[in-house]
């Protein structure tokens, strides 16, 4: 058994070998995707958003098993599109439905019950 930092160097040089076989592009988005740093953000979703949410994962679960994509990943998908979408021609009625959403939150927050 090799000690742990020879795994680490063996990881590595498999590593290096794939991006070699790689197109350019992909090898610079999996570097970029090594880079970046990641943290973990609570988020409240409706619960009907959330039951779909699980529902594609399982879907994916079903179809790819231990390769599937994992929620974090469709969410990171999301929004990344979100984004795209925000800097487009779309905004402003991004930017309402965000406004309202935030109407409806205030709402159930004061609400008694």
């Amino acid at each position: 058994m090799c000690p742990p930092e020879d795994e680490e160097e063996d990881q590595e040089e498999e590593l290096d070998d794939e991006a070699e076989e790689l197109p350019p592009s992909i090898a610079a988005e999996r570097a970029l995707a090594s880079s970046r740093k990641y943290v973990a953000y609570t988020v409240k979703l409706p619960s009907e958003q959330l039951a779909a949410l699980q529902l594609i994962w399982l879907e994916l679960k079903r179809m790819y098993g231990a390769h599937s994509p994992d929620k974090s990943g469709i969410i990171q998908l999301a929004i990344a599109e979100w984004l795209k979408r925000w800097d487009g021609p779309e905004k402003q009625q991004m930017l309402r439905q965000l406004l309202e959403i935030r109407e409806q939150t205030r709402k159930r927050q004061y609400r008694k019950d």
